[in-house]
Formats: structure tokens, C-alpha cells, sequence
């Protein structure tokens, strides 16, 4: 017989609870394998219970429970502010799940609360939904799927330890690199990075935006160079690590301060970044990654990199450089009413 499973809003009351019994089962914990986190015990159910709790922008956050009221799976739905202004339409973000290990009860319990968390965004006045899940974790992607959502993206994290050590890996003649925080990148004069930025909208074409064929085509283009000009501005980067061929940028590798990552790793963790390289620069992303290492821009023990799977020429430089490879995630989107362009 069928499991008996309910679903519930979960109330800032009950959240304590329900986080204590499915943070410790739940296999697919991010950054649990990350080694500063891993020998740390309890660190990385610390890092998630913090991010339950701690968003500023959150909908709200649901439960699966069996018929004596054990939670089996939870799962929490954020605002997207820049998402929702930029396309003019609302959207929410839904985060991995958190669950029971036991493939039968997790898949059941997923099969009643996906839906439920679709149905209350609709309700909420959400007109957009994206959902992440461990590519890992076959009954979270498949029950996303058979909630309506389609997948769109597949993303690998790696984890690159800045050690600091110096390199005999120049750049190309007539280039060089230089690091920038937040107050001196917003000194340099825009005109001197436009290049990359007009860029971005053609080199992140692999992106879940663009491969979300409810969105404007152009308007999912444009996002990346939004990014980038947000990121060149100071606005989205604490770091920037520029390479200029005279007075023109040609490539960066930005970076954004992980505080909670770096609270439960006891060192610091940056991540969040872009990186970009102009066509015609062979060989320099990789210079630009050593010099990362080698500066350890912001005083960073760790460096999260992120890209899409399809991003075959980046994966290749994380794994000659020996960074970790940490996890691999899904992204799945649905367009819950139709599009209104309120821009």
C-alpha cells in the first residue's frame, strides 16, 4: 500500500524540527564534501539551517509528512528581485530539497509536495518558477518534470584552493592583470570594459535563461551583460581580477564573499563570480586563474567556480588546474501564468 503522505505550509514553529530530522539523512547535502566543511562536525547542517532562516526575500517553505506526522521532505521558495524587474514578470526560486534518504519514501514524498509548492506560487502571485536539485537525486528531477517543470540548465561547481603560489604562466605580450575591490573597479572609466560586457550576451549562451523558451529570446541575452556591467560597476563583485591588452579589458574573473560558507568551512570562501575571455585571446583564462590563485584576491583561502556543463573550454581549465569538482545541479523552469511584459 501506497504510503498515507500530507503536505503542509511549514510554520516558522515547526521549521526547527523538521530541519533537525531531515538535515542529518539528507544526501545531498552541498558542501558537505567540501573538505574544511567536511571535517567540521555539524558544519554543513549549521551552513543550511542558516539559509533556511536567514533569507530576506522568502515565500515560504513546505513539508511532507507520513500519516504519523514524521517530516519526509521539505523545501523552501524564494522572491528573485532582479529576475522579476529584468523580465517584468515575477519569479521565484525554489531550492533543493532537503529529505528522507530511503528512495521509495522520498520519491513519494516529492510526489505530494511539488505540486503543492507549484499550486502556492500560482496562488501567491508568482508568474515564474525555478527549481535546483542534485543531478544526483532521480526522484527530486523527475517529480520537478512531472510538475511541469522542464529542464533548462545542468551546472558543475569546483572548488579551487588560492594557495598563493606564484607562477611562471605570463600573460600574452602587452597584457597584464590587475585585482579590484568594490571602490576602485567603480573609478574605472566603463568604456574601458564595454567590450566584455556587449560580450557576455553572446558568450553565456548556455544559460538557463536562454534555454527557457517562455522568456524573450533577447531579453534572456541580455541578462548576462546586465550581470556583467552590475558586476564592473562594483555592485555584484567584491573582487575582479581584469586582464587589459593597453587600456582595454579583455577578460575578468569576478568574485562575491560566501560569509556563510566561510563561517562553516572556518576560513574564507568566495564564489558567486563570472568570468569572461574576448575571442583571440588564446591561453588567457588560464593565466587569469593562476594569478587568482597566486594573489588570493579579498585574502580567500577558496574560490567556488560554477559553470554549465555545456561549457566544455572552462571545465577543461578547472581540471588542469586541479580544482575539486564539488557537485553537479539541475535547473528546471516553469512559466506558471502567461507572459505580461509590465516593463
Amino acid at each position: 500500500m501506497a504510503p498515507s503522505i500530507h503536505t503542509e505550509t511549514l510554520t516558522a514553529a515547526a521549521t526547527e524540527a523538521v530541519l533537525a530530522a531531515l538535515l542529518p539523512v539528507e544526501p545531498e547535502l552541498a558542501y558537505a564534501n567540501f573538505l574544511p566543511i567536511a571535517e567540521r562536525e555539524g558544519a554543513a547542517q549549521a551552513l543550511h539551517r542558516e539559509r533556511w532562516v536567514a533569507s530576506p526575500h522568502r515565500i515560504g517553505a513546505w513539508v511532507a509528512r507520513d500519516e504519523d506526522g514524521t517530516p519526509l521532505a521539505a523545501t523552501l521558495a524564494d522572491e528573485r528581485p532582479f529576475e522579476s524587474t529584468h523580465f517584468g514578470s515575477r519569479a521565484a526560486k525554489v531550492e533543493a530539497p532537503i529529505a528522507v534518504a530511503d528512495a521509495e519514501r522520498r520519491a513519494a514524498a516529492f510526489a505530494s509536495l511539488f505540486p503543492r509548492v507549484v499550486a502556492d506560487l500560482e496562488a501567491h502571485g508568482c508568474e515564474h518558477v525555478a527549481a535546483r536539485a542534485s543531478t544526483r537525486d532521480r526522484a527530486a528531477g523527475w517529480h520537478w518534470q512531472a510538475s511541469g517543470l522542464a529542464h533548462v540548465d545542468t551546472q558543475v561547481s569546483w572548488m579551487c584552493p588560492l594557495t598563493g603560489t606564484p607562477h611562471d604562466e605570463l600573460p600574452p605580450p602587452g597584457l597584464h592583470v590587475e585585482v579590484h575591490d568594490r571602490t576602485s573597479l567603480a573609478a574605472i572609466d566603463p568604456r574601458r570594459w564595454q567590450a566584455l560586457a556587449a560580450f557576455a550576451a553572446e558568450a553565456f549562451d548556455r544559460g538557463p535563461f536562454v534555454f527557457d523558451l517562455s522568456l524573450p529570446y533577447e531579453r534572456a541575452r541580455a541578462i548576462y551583460r546586465v550581470w556583467t556591467e552590475k558586476m564592473m560597476a562594483g555592485e555584484w563583485a567584491d573582487a575582479v581580477l581584469l586582464a587589459f591588452a593597453g587600456d582595454d579589458a579583455v577578460a575578468f574573473i569576478s568574485m562575491l564573499e560566501m560569509p556563510d560558507v566561510s563561517r562553516a568551512a572556518g576560513v574564507k570562501v568566495c564564489g558567486r563570480g563570472l568570468g569572461a575571455t574576448l575571442p583571440g585571446y588564446r591561453g588567457l583564462f588560464t593565466a587569469i586563474q593562476r594569478e587568482m590563485i597566486a594573489r588570493r584576491p579579498l585574502g580567500a583561502a577558496f574560490m567556488e567556480n560554477e559553470t554549465q556543463v555545456a561549457t566544455i573550454g572552462s571545465i577543461n581549465v578547472y581540471a588542469k588546474l586541479g580544482f575539486r569538482y564539488l557537485r553537479s545541479t539541475a535547473t528546471y523552469h516553469r512559466r506558471l501564468r502567461a507572459w505580461s511584459d509590465r516593463n
